[in-house]
């Protein structure tokens, strides 16, 4: 079944600039390939079932903003929050999950980077 609440994760995985052929030249550590397969993985592979929860239809996304925090990529996970949903508001993920009342969750990724890129995004996500 295809996923029509997220963006396709080659596009995803486009902007974010991780080219999933050429992962052992661009990530010479091995514990880091891991972790950006992974995230190729989530983002290219799930398929949530066709009478998932909206919190499984992005699930993919939420475990590659996991792993890339694992590795401290800061940047490319908040551009996972960032994404936006083909909702009827077209809301970012990070925002999405609130209207869905995915309370929990939204507060454990804001806790994941929170600090980590800048203030002028602390202060978004602390707003929403």
């Amino acid at each position: 079944m295809k996923n029509n609440l997220t963006p396709s994760g080659e596009l995803v995985l486009e902007n974010l600039v991780i080219n999933h052929h050429n992962l052992s030249a661009d990530f010479p550590n091995r514990e880091q390939r891991l972790q950006y397969r992974a995230v190729v993985q989530w983002l290219t592979d799930y398929k949530p079932k066709s009478d998932a929860t909206n919190l499984e239809k992005v699930r993919g996304y939420l475990q590659a903003f996991h792993h890339l925090c694992t590795v401290e990529d800061w940047e490319r996970a908040s551009k996972i929050l960032f994404i936006r949903l083909n909702t009827p508001t077209n809301e970012e993920l990070h925002a999405q999950l609130n209207t869905w009342g995915y309370y929990r969750e939204q507060i454990d990724l804001y806790n994941r980077i929170v600090g980590k890129i800048s203030p002028t995004l602390d202060t978004i996500f602390f707003m929403v």
